[in-house]
């Protein structure tokens, strides 16, 4: 008789995400990319948020201070996702 593991559906779902977040955005990569280099759904991502988080802190930039505050602190915390993002992909052997 085999042995069979089963994992449980969590765990299943979080491998399933964990393969897309790698997996290659063609639009992306066709639209941004040098030749030779790809841009996963992970980095596109990172950077949408980025861009999303700029376009909300000059829209709101003179509505209210605290507005302006909290979206500043939103645009930094993206910033830093993506240069930790593209810190550890050059590390692990990616192109810039």
């Amino acid at each position: 008789m085999k042995k069979q593991t089963i994992a449980p559906a969590q765990q299943a779902g979080f491998s399933t995400l964990e393969m897309w977040l790698n997996r290659e955005n063609k639009l992306f990569t066709e639209l941004f990319a040098d030749k030779g280099e790809s841009i996963t759904n992970k980095k596109m991502l990172l950077d949408m948020q980025l861009i999303l988080s700029l376009v909300v802190l000059l829209t709101f930039n003179f509505v209210n201070p605290l507005m302006t505050l909290i979206c500043a602190l939103w645009f930094g915390s993206a910033a830093l996702l993506v240069k930790k993002y593209d810190d550890t992909d050059i590390q692990k052997g990616g192109t810039k």
